[in-house]
């Protein structure tokens, strides 16, 4: 029971914790740096190279898949529209689909 329980917090705090891994390193930035558009692409690439393969490993289904495209589109789409608003609305939209995919994929791999 003990494993048990020890699984379920890592499957359920490690998707935060990844997710939260961006907000603590623009924290320690200088606030001139985090405003450069090339911060937000480097913290988006490693999002893009370990996500995608995850979430997409194995036969993902369409739902599946639209989600995680649907994330990338919004997280990339961030990166060059010109409003800031507009940024922070797609950076958010594609934050939440991202962690959307994750939490289906979780609760395929584990339906209880």
């Amino acid at each position: 029971m003990s494993l048990s329980v020890l699984c379920l917090l890592h499957c359920l705090a490690l998707p935060w914790l990844l997710a939260s891994l961006p907000i603590a390193i623009l924290a320690t930035l200088p606030e001139g740096l985090r405003e450069n558009a090339w911060v937000h692409a480097a913290l988006i690439a490693p999002v893009l190279l370990v996500s995608g393969p995850v979430l997409l490993r194995g036969q993902p289904g369409a739902a599946q898949s639209l989600l995680v495209i649907s994330a990338f589109v919004a997280l990339i789409g961030g990166l060059f529209i010109a409003s800031e608003a507009g940024e922070v609305a797609l950076t958010v939209a594609g934050t939440l689909l991202l962690l959307a995919a994750h939490w289906r994929r979780l609760r395929k791999a584990h339906p209880h």
